[in-house]
């Protein structure tokens, strides 16, 4: 009976271990595709605010602001339009690397 509680915590301490992501998770890029009204926007930075639904598997629906690959994704995009954009979440924080209007 001892020797089964002393495997029991040993599973317990040492089997979370093993399911741990690893350092391979820290360096991981994730893309994700989001729906929302463009509030502002600055090419210069270049830089989008976006009020924008859930995007499923990152966030809650907010307003906020995302830096943007390129200032050429902005062009002919203007306050009040509705887009579909794709981000990337990575080591470096999230990046809009797509933007097309709906």
């Amino acid at each position: 009976m001892i020797l089964v509680g002393l495997f029991l915590i040993t599973a317990s301490v040492f089997g979370g271990c093993s399911q741990s992501p690893g350092p391979e998770a820290a360096v991981q890029t994730n893309t994700y595709v989001g729906v929302g009204t463009v509030t502002d926007l600055d090419p210069k930075v270049p830089m989008i605010e976006i009020d924008h639904e859930d995007i499923k598997g990152l966030m809650p629906a907010m307003q906020m602001q995302f830096h943007v690959k390129d200032k050429g994704l902005l062009e002919g995009i203007k306050r009040g339009d509705r887009i579909e954009f794709t981000v990337e979440n990575g080591v470096r924080g999230m990046l809009v690397t797509a933007v097309r209007k709906k």
